[in-house]
């Protein structure tokens, strides 16, 4: 049942939308996507992000929608990587920059880890060098 932009404001405000959320909260096991030491849902505040709108209505964990704190959501996904304009305000959505932490946001956490842990290195390295 996918819907039309024009549908999102009164389906993002639906209990059906509302009622999606449980099971993206369960399935990414309350924590935030781009942080994952941070806990989502039941007590703590969280965002579910659209990263498309191709299935509006239809929705599917880490393909369409990703579970964030309002942190990541607000002043990340839709601040510094949009120069803070709303989907609808931009004129590609979503752009490079977003895409990129969309991708980070879809990865297991182990290969988060890995890559972090690679990263750190290869500074390390290089300032020892330096």
């Amino acid at each position: 049942m996918a819907l039309s932009k024009a549908d999102y404001r009164g389906y993002i405000t639906s209990p059906e939308w509302r009622d999606k959320h449980k099971e993206f909260l369960k399935r990414s096991h309350y924590r935030c996507s781009f942080f994952p030491f941070i806990k989502c849902g039941k007590k703590a505040r969280y965002n579910v992000h659209h990263m498309n709108y191709e299935n509006l209505g239809d929705e599917r964990l880490w393909i369409d929608v990703i579970v964030v704190c309002p942190f990541v959501h607000n002043f990340i996904i839709h601040g510094l990587l949009s120069g803070f304009r709303r989907p609808s305000q931009q004129k590609n959505y979503p752009n490079t920059a977003q895409r990129l932490a969309h991708f980070w946001c879809c990865q297991p956490v182990m290969v988060r880890v890995g890559l972090v842990v690679l990263l750190v290195v290869n500074l390390v390295k290089v300032l020892a060098v330096g």
